[in-house]
């Protein structure tokens, strides 16, 4: 009996290792484990089962200034943020919005893209025209995301039914079949589906309220890292090796200057 118990002690100790192992916090600024939901493109998406998209880029590019290696890590966006707070995750580049609600739990980077958001109808709604047409609309977000956040400030004074789902593409097929009138979306990404889905068109932009789509890491935790990262995004900036990347992904249009 004495034997069977040490053996159980022994292997307790071994899953406690192993799991403290797998989710390490900080302290190694040159093997990162990068989180992003690869369903927004043209920033993160998957293509013949690999995960490409502008945040790939320009993560490779700044991975090369700075001097660390990567894996990616595709997950639920809402699910993002805690699994950087239990550390399962080190860092997030997956199109996300610098809010100030969010910048209570991780630190952000400069910004590398201006936040916007459309919203979008089916073209055969004569209904909605305007910000003010979508009162006692029912409109769809993606979950987690600003515009989920936008969507839910508007809930009272607009009276409008807001439809939450998993994926911007869920939230699109929403609105093609007539679940929802209106759909909240980043612009650049909703561009995509705007020419994929004819029946459909975007009738108002806003800025998304937010200082813009930033690199988060967990708080207070790797502070050299984001200034060496921040310097890294000035640096393809002016070198103009971030604009080409905004031209490959069709996006030089479509940021906010």
């Amino acid at each position: 009996m004495k034997k069977i118990l040490q053996l159980l002690c022994i292997g307790f100790i071994f899953f406690f290792v192993a799991c403290s192992k797998e989710n390490t916090c900080g302290g190694n600024d040159k093997e990162l484990r990068v989180g992003l939901s690869a369903e927004y493109p043209p920033f993160e998406y998957k293509k013949d089962a690999e995960i490409v998209g502008f945040d790939i880029d320009l993560l490779d590019a700044i991975s090369k200034k700075v001097g660390f290696t990567y894996t990616l890590n595709h997950m639920s966006f809402d699910g993002l943020i805690p699994a950087l707070k239990v550390c399962k995750i080190d860092m997030i580049i997956s199109s996300m919005s610098a809010t100030q609600e969010r910048m209570k739990q991780v630190d952000f980077s400069t910004p590398y893209y201006e936040g916007e958001t459309l919203y979008i109808k089916r073209k055969d709604n004569n209904e909605i025209n305007d910000k003010d047409s979508i009162r006692g609309k029912r409109v769809g977000v993606f979950l987690g995301t600003v515009q989920e956040q936008a969507a839910q400030k508007m809930k009272n004074d607009y009276k409008i039914n807001v439809v939450m789902s998993e994926s911007i593409l869920g939230a699109i097929l929403n609105l093609k079949s007539g679940k929802v009138d209106v759909v909240l979306a980043d612009y650049a990404t909703a561009q995509g589906y705007l020419r994929e889905y004819g029946e459909l068109i975007g009738f108002y932009r806003e800025k998304d309220g937010s200082e813009g789509l930033s690199i988060a890491f967990d708080k207070g935790k790797h502070a050299e890292l984001l200034a060496k990262i921040d310097n890294a995004i000035k640096e393809l900036k002016e070198s103009g090796e971030y604009d080409k990347l905004l031209i490959k992904h069709n996006l030089k249009d479509t940021n906010l200057k």
